[in-house]
């Protein structure tokens, strides 16, 4: 009987034990090394720097200015397990396409990630903090300048978060975005872990905030959304997207599709889209950018 109670003890402090880690190393899943550069794809950069809003971090990053007249800054944030570089979608290619039609570009790393400070990710909780921190740089760069968001898997849906608080935020494009990190870890975490669900995923999620401090029931995009609108949201997925769901983009365009608009890709990975179907997406991206740039370059001319 003894013999039985110690091993059911044990299992059960094993399994603790084993989900503690797996949500320590979610936070702490090490940084990615940069290997890339703009000037690989003929663009000019500066190398840059500045701090987390509100905080000591320091973050790191490139400006890739454009020659054209200028519509418009966009800041790029990246995803999960990512740097600035994004290869997974391609962004170095996105933003040459960006910067030859007029937008400028900043492309940094999220705090943890790259050559920025930090040793955690909060999976867009904090990260918000980091994208202000850019558009405040931003902001001191050029003061004038009008300013976008383009955002990759978790970088996306800190966009929406971030244009949520900032009314600077002018358009928003989000390429695979989670909707409710709560709800998204619950149903793909095993995706990510090779365990079963049950017990893994809640003891998992309820250690995260225990071992942090991230409170990851306050990413929420969907609750975010609202306060975007009547701005414009481009949502791009993948219907076969297993990293996250593709109806957590449906969800989010569905609320406002007056302004926003959702483009379903077919049969690629997570972020692969750029990938597969590049000179659509950049199309469809410029396009879209556009509609608010150029449409208000037009008023601006006709008041002088």
């Amino acid at each position: 009987m003894l013999y039985l109670i110690f091993t059911i003890v044990s299992i059960v402090l094993l399994v603790i034990l084993l989900s503690m880690f797996i949500g320590w190393k979610l936070l702490h899943p090490g940084p990615k090394p940069i290997t890339d550069n703009p000037s690989n794809y003929g663009l000019i950069y500066e190398n840059i720097s500045f701090k987390s809003r509100g905080n000591d971090l320091t973050l790191k990053g490139w400006y890739i200015p454009t020659t054209k007249n200028e519509k418009m800054t966009l800041v790029f944030g990246h995803g999960y397990l990512a740097n600035r570089e994004e290869h997974r979608a391609e962004a170095l290619k996105l933003a040459k396409a960006l910067v030859s039609d007029g937008y400028n570009i900043v492309m940094f790393d999220f705090r943890g990630w790259g050559e920025s400070e930090g040793n955690m990710t909060t999976l867009g909780l904090y990260e918000k903090l980091d994208m202000q921190g850019a558009i405040d740089w931003v902001k001191g760069k050029n003061p004038n300048t009008r300013i976008g968001l383009i955002g990759f898997s978790m970088g996306a849906a800190t966009s929406l978060l971030v244009a949520a608080e900032e009314d600077c935020v002018e358009i928003v494009v989000a390429d695979s975005p989670f909707s409710d990190l709560n709800a998204y870890l619950n149903e793909n975490l095993s995706y990510f872990t090779k365990l079963p669900k049950f017990p893994f995923n809640q003891i998992i999620l309820k250690t995260i905030p225990l071992l942090s401090g991230v409170n990851i029931n306050q990413v929420k995009p969907i609750d975010a959304i609202d306060k975007i609108h009547p701005r414009k949201v481009l949502f791009i997925h993948s219907n076969t997207d297993k990293t996250i769901f593709c109806r957590h983009s449906e969800i989010l365009s569905k609320r406002y599709p007056d302004k926003f608009t959702y483009w379903k890709t077919q049969d690629v990975l997570h972020l692969r889209s750029h990938q597969a179907y590049p000179a659509e997406y950049q199309e469809k991206v410029l396009s879209f950018l556009n509609s608010v740039a150029v449409i208000n370059e037009n008023e601006k001319s006709n008041v002088q």
